[in-house]
């Protein structure tokens, strides 16, 4: 185990709607920094993070999920947070426990309400910390 210094820490919460491509980035982030040898896929039910029985059944995140990667000397932390609200919880979880967030945006269908309310836990939390809360918003899929 690598001893870190605070400035080579980074924990980033991956944050959206569900199905907007969260748990897929994590593994594709895994898959080039090394940390897993095999780029795993939500439908094949083979993710690093969706390991819970019922979420390979169900193909979505349920639980919140911290996945570590080095990227050039620093310890990446990647927080994967389910998307629908019946798991909001564990969204609220990954996001206090971040020091930035990446909102993903469905390119299928766009923004929805689950990313409106991911905007608006960032939102909530950088005035509540009185600190900048550093946000991403990325688009993905087609």
């Amino acid at each position: 185990m690598f001893d870190y210094e605070t400035k080579n820490l980074r924990n980033v919460c991956l944050i959206s709607h569900g199905n907007a491509g969260k748990t897929s980035l994590c593994e594709a982030l895994l898959y080039k920094a090394k940390a897993t040898d095999r780029l795993g896929k939500v439908l094949d039910g083979n993710t690093v993070s969706d390991y819970d029985a019922e979420e390979i059944k169900r193909k979505i995140s349920i639980n919140t999920t911290i996945e570590p990667l080095e990227w050039k000397g620093v310890k990446i932390n990647i927080i994967d947070t389910p998307g629908y609200f019946d798991f909001v919880g564990e969204q609220i979880e990954g996001v206090e426990a971040a020091d930035n967030a990446v909102i993903m945006v469905s390119g299928k269908s766009g923004v929805s309400a689950g990313t409106e309310r991911s905007w608006d836990f960032a939102s909530f939390f950088s005035e509540f910390t009185s600190s900048a809360f550093p946000l991403i918003v990325m688009y993905f899929g087609s």
